[in-house]
């Protein structure tokens, strides 16, 4: 695999860390929100990108499958949210990242495949998300219906990467990323209607961190992501966000003075180490 496609992944890695920043910075503003806000928002910077470079749109067949596609991204948020609020962070964070565990499972059932190297380095990494969140799994905050959401939004973003998988090979990165994120809105923005959830709990001040999702994060993080999956597999794409606990961990440290747990200390390399092994085992045409 090429170091340009390496520097992207870490590129992304880095970029949707960030999202736990600004969940700090805006605490007052609503989970739902703010994940519709920055999904409309990236949308609309993509399509206004396009309408400079003017990319080929997608056809009607993929334009289906985007839009399902963004319906399970805007599911996924949804429900790692709710989960969040249902359960401990811990359980949350440990469940919500079950998509490469998804993903696996999915490839299995489809294609009748899947690579030893990657099924073993994503059993590392996961011991590593395991050994980070360990102290904090079984706190009183969580509950069963908590970790049932919060293992339904892994399943969501895997259907995300398995639908997307054939998509990209087709289709430009930036035809499907500004489709993709414009439906994942509209989801988030049917279920704040639904749920009572306002659409406009927030102040004049918070765009500016609304426009920082939309670009860091979103274009930045998930879009670069979407770009990657032309070329490896979508376990190893699910797999990179796995990293997130870690770097997250460094930015607190690096920005507000936080102590880097010792259960991070242990859990990080194995979870970078396991990361690296699925990106390298991983190839277009295995799981």
């Amino acid at each position: 695999m090429s170091l340009r496609l390496y520097f992207i992944l870490i590129i992304a890695l880095i970029s949707v860390s960030s999202t736990s920043l600004i969940v700090r910075v805006l605490p007052s503003v609503p989970a739902l929100t703010m994940a519709f806000w920055r999904m409309l928002i990236a949308s609309a910077l993509l399509w206004s990108y396009s309408s400079i470079k003017k990319p080929k749109p997608l056809n009607k067949k993929n334009f289906n499958r985007v839009a399902v596609a963004g319906f399970f991204l805007g599911l996924h948020f949804a429900c790692f949210f709710w989960g969040v609020r249902n359960t401990s962070i811990a359980n949350a964070t440990l469940l919500g990242n079950t998509g490469p565990v998804f993903t696996v499972i999915l490839t299995l059932i489809f294609y009748r495949i899947i690579s030893k190297k990657v099924f073993f380095s994503l059993l590392v990494a996961m011991l590593g998300i395991f050994l980070i969140q360990r102290s904090s799994l079984y706190d009183s905050s969580s509950s069963s219906f908590g970790n049932v959401i919060s293992l339904l939004s892994g399943l969501c973003i895997a259907i995300v990467y398995m639908l997307a998988k054939n998509i990209r090979k087709e289709n430009n990165n930036i035809s499907y990323g500004r489709t993709l994120f414009f439906f994942a809105a509209v989801t988030i923005g049917v279920l704040c209607i639904v749920t009572g959830e306002s659409l406009f709990s927030f102040e004049l001040k918070d765009l500016k961190w609304f426009l920082f999702l939309g670009v860091v994060p979103s274009i930045l993080g998930h879009n670069s992501l979407n770009y990657a999956l032309r070329y490896l597999s979508p376990t190893a794409i699910a797999s990179v966000p796995l990293g997130e606990p870690v770097i997250a961990s460094i930015f607190g440290w690096f920005l507000f003075g936080e102590e880097i747990t010792k259960n991070s200390l242990e859990g990080a390399p194995f979870v970078l180490i396991g990361i690296y092994f699925i990106v390298k085992a991983s190839n277009a045409k295995k799981t």
